[in-house]
């Protein structure tokens, strides 16, 4: 199953995706410059692609995704000041 919903947070639009897959769920949160994705996908992709990007691990619905530390970021969202460590509710914004 997908589910995909257009979720407002602290007055910015992002879209949420979630999609069951076998062992756990693939779960991103995109916003208008850059997104922030599950450990099922690829953060070197992203970076190959000049994305603005944050990975989560551990995750499993918008809740704990938001509720998530940064474990990795693309050079573009470094240049925006994400760094691990971060909790993604405290950096969405940028994004």
């Amino acid at each position: 199953m997908i589910y995909t919903e257009f979720v407002k947070i602290a007055s910015k639009s992002y879209t949420y995706v979630k999609i069951e897959m076998m062992g756990a769920p693939l779960v991103l949160l995109k916003g208008e410059k850059g997104f922030v994705m599950c450990g099922y996908l690829n953060l070197e992709a992203a970076e190959k692609l000049n994305d603005i990007a944050v990975r989560v691990t551990g995750v499993k619905d918008l809740e704990s995704l938001l509720n998530a530390k940064v474990v990795g970021v693309t050079t573009g969202g470094k240049g925006l000041g994400i760094k691990e460590g971060d909790k993604v509710s405290n950096i969405l914004y940028l994004l």
